[in-house]
């Protein structure tokens, strides 16, 4: 195949970006992935036009490498790995999610609220299963597997809600089957659910600022009193909590429950 691009000498402005990636003998059309800006002046003085063509490149594993470039990023490689690939702490356990609770998520969850300074009143954690994106595994935690754990940059808030939209809240977790919560017992029987909350006319949850804003269809959040930003980052706090510690404490304890 070939392509022909028709520009004027004196009026092309031309970018092409290309980003691939290289998968065995997967063949790529260069020209499928690039993108093109072209600004053409009014210029009446135009030079004579500029043929540009253009061939189909397969990217497979014929394509040799090339030095220049790895010569180019591989100091860079070299420091981020030496970064990347710090050992924090050790886990006993292999950690993985799981549905309504699991030592992972719970460990999540209690991070983010005992990370919280005694100024920050709150009554529990609430966070999102799905935003938990990969596993940790039994033995050394490195800097890369709370980066794969947590590769999202948000931040916690605290998010004051009205008691009739607490109880939107116990509807929605009742139907979700489980997501991270610390400071608070559900346990949920038939088609109701309990908590070990105090009664109150205002509930305080701090949770990540995608979910304040209606993430994962939290939608109850959008009646809210007051919303404080803490500035804190989740996976800041994750890191900082491995830092201090020589091996990661992580428990079962039925704050999420179901009875059949």
């Amino acid at each position: 195949m070939r392509i022909y691009l028709i520009f004027t000498k004196e009026s092309l402005t031309l970018r092409i970006i290309l980003h691939f990636i290289l998968n065995n003998t997967m063949k790529i059309n260069l020209f499928s992935l690039f993108v093109c800006f072209c600004c053409i002046s009014c210029n009446q003085n135009s030079d004579l036009p500029i043929f540009i063509s253009g061939n189909s490149i397969p990217i497979d594993s014929v394509v040799g490498k090339d030095n220049s470039i790895i010569k180019l990023y591989e100091p860079y490689k070299i420091g981020l790995d030496s970064i990347m690939n710090e050992v924090l702490c050790y886990s006993p356990y292999f950690l993985e999610k799981s549905k309504p609770a699991s030592r992972l998520s719970n460990w999540m969850a209690d991070v983010c609220l005992n990370s919280l300074d005694e100024k920050y009143d709150v009554d529990f954690c609430l966070l999102n299963y799905g935003g938990i994106r990969a596993t940790l595994p039994k033995g050394a935690i490195i800097t890369k597997n709370i980066f794969q754990l947590m590769p999202f940059e948000n931040e916690l808030v605290i998010i004051e809600i009205p008691d009739s939209s607490f109880t939107k809240a116990l509807n929605y977790l009742k139907l979700s089957s489980g997501h991270p919560i610390s400071g608070i017992k559900l346990n949920v029987s038939a088609d109701e659910i309990s908590h070990t909350l105090k009664p109150s006319h205002t509930v305080k949850i701090i949770t990540s600022d995608y979910l304040a804003n209606g993430g994962d269809k939290m939608f109850f959040f959008a009646d809210s009193i007051k919303m404080l930003k803490t500035g804190l980052k989740i996976r800041d706090l994750l890191l900082a909590e491995c830092k201090t510690i020589d091996t990661l404490k992580t428990v079962i304890d039925n704050r999420f429950s179901y009875e059949q």
